[in-house]
């Protein structure tokens, strides 16, 4: 091969590399704060700050970067991002329940007979709670006519009788106040049940469509 060839083969070779190049090469063109739109063959920062768009030779768009977030919009980008995970793990965690309660109670009644179990056990204990302070105040009762009969003749309160007295009367009052907790624990299991069977209707029959939606 002569001299002359080769010097032309290897023109033709870097003519053809430059095409390749420049078909592949890309701008980036971006618009600066007074709109004035600019083209780079490399990323100025200040294309950076307000972003700006990738094109091809032929003048494409062919990706877009947004400007840079500012301290203040990445902090509030976080938060909704911390704000959308707890409400992604709430979701979750309420699907995992309702699953949980279907897979526990299989019909309506299941549940019921299971909340109704537990108001029946508070109201056994209220039951006997009433019937111990019935026999506490039958007790303070008795001892404080023999104090009153003490007193009417004449005669001193034995301590012990008086100390019996105390007791029964601090006793009572812790009972009372049980009583009434107890009381309103039955009636917020009363309340539990209604809503709990409305809600589980409701996962029931979200459970049934989605199966009739998957046939």
């Amino acid at each position: 091969m002569s001299f002359a060839v080769r010097c032309t083969l290897l023109a033709l070779a870097l003519l053809g590399s430059a095409a390749a190049t420049a078909a592949d090469r890309v701008r980036y063109k971006w618009r600066d704060e007074s709109g004035s739109l600019h083209y780079a063959d490399t990323v100025p920062p200040e294309a950076v700050k307000l972003g700006y768009e990738v094109v091809n030779q032929q003048g494409v768009v062919v990706r877009r970067v947004e400007r840079a977030k500012t301290e203040e919009e990445l902090a509030v980008a976080k938060a909704e991002a911390a704000k959308r995970a707890e409400e992604k793990r709430k979701n979750d965690e309420i699907a995992r329940n309702d699953a949980q309660m279907l897979a526990a109670y299989p019909t309506e009644e299941d549940l019921r007979k299971s909340l109704q179990a537990q108001i029946d056990l508070i109201t056994q204990n209220i039951q006997a709670t009433e019937l111990g302070i019935a026999s506490q105040e039958k007790s303070l009762a008795e001892r404080l006519v023999h104090a009153a009969e003490q007193e009417r003749n004449g005669k001193p309160v034995p301590p012990v009788v008086q100390n019996q007295i105390n007791t029964l009367r601090t006793d009572l009052t812790k009972q009372k106040a049980y009583l009434e907790r107890r009381t309103a624990d039955r009636q917020a299991m009363e309340k539990q049940l209604v809503s709990e069977i409305e809600h589980y209707r409701a996962v029931r029959q979200r459970a049934e469509d989605q199966r009739g939606g998957k046939r």
